[in-house]
């Protein structure tokens, strides 16, 4: 199949389903590389008898088998090294390469029809590290409109970062064509621990027929913000590692007077501007 045809293709499963799985977008150096920034990370916690040696010359399955087993000894020493580990992933300039993916970017302008020199604002840009049986951080079914710039054209990433997704570990579980519902009410709470919850309605929910999405170290999830998804509870006894990310199209009517309110009220004018 033609580039042409294979794009085409991805755009119409991508409209019909409201996702798409890539595979093997994600060389082995990139996640190899990755790993070895998480192992520093780990050692930069400085945390007695939690320490990753020869980091540089380890194979990659013995190099993630310490990161698991050293994240799980900082979450039973205090889940602040793990809170430290996670905000510090999305800056460090490995994730610059992970999630500015020359593949990634080519479906994405695909799925959002703008031209190729138009920037991409790629936000919420993190890798996720969720703990075995811990739910605090588990969001219930929802869309991810109401968690991202109000009214953007935007495409989500999910993907395993170091070790593959099944059941077992979590895998995001989806409701192919719920998207086509589009922006939905939802049963709003706020829980003290964890992330706010924005439910849709159960009829809603009831409609769809769920699917886990089981994925290799490389593949990618791409879905719609209407796409209703949810966490899956990670039963495994390892950590569990995602990528995670919005691509907006920062061309869309109004996108940029986004960044000049808040809860509907002007912010004050920035000091630069004349």
């Amino acid at each position: 199949m033609s580039i042409r045809k294979l794009l085409i293709k991805q755009k119409s499963d991508f409209k019909k389903n409201g996702y798409i799985i890539l595979r093997n977008v994600y060389s082995k150096n990139i996640i190899i590389d990755f790993s070895k920034s998480i192992a520093h990370l780990i050692n930069a916690c400085n945390v007695k008898n939690i320490k990753i040696k020869n980091i540089n010359n380890k194979k990659f399955q013995s190099l993630k088998k310490e990161i698991l087993k050293n994240l799980l000894k900082l979450e039973a020493k205090d889940h602040q090294y793990i809170a430290n580990i996670y905000n510090t992933i999305r800056d460090l300039n490995i994730s610059e390469k992970i999630f500015n993916n020359a593949k990634i970017n080519k479906i994405i302008y695909n799925f959002l029809s703008i031209p190729n020199d138009v920037p991409i604002y790629i936000k919420q840009k993190a890798c996720r590290i969720d703990m075995p049986n811990n739910k605090d951080f588990l969001l219930d079914w929802h869309q991810e409109s109401p968690y991202t710039i109000k009214n953007s054209d935007l495409v989500q990433i999910w993907a395993p970062a170091i070790q593959n997704i099944s059941v077992k570990s979590g895998a995001i579980k989806i409701l192919p064509g719920s998207h086509k519902e589009g922006h939905l009410k939802t049963k709003d709470s706020f829980p003290k621990i964890g992330h706010a919850q924005y439910t849709p309605e159960n009829k809603i929910i009831k409609k769809y027929v769920e699917k886990d999405v089981e994925l290799n170290v490389g593949d990618v999830l791409l879905f719609s913000k209407f796409l209703i998804h949810k966490s899956g509870n990670n039963k495994s006894p390892e950590p569990r590692l995602t990528f995670i990310a919005h691509y907006h199209n920062p061309l869309k009517k109004d996108f940029l007077k986004n960044f000049f309110y808040k809860d509907g009220k002007p912010l004050k004018k920035n000091t630069y501007s004349k």
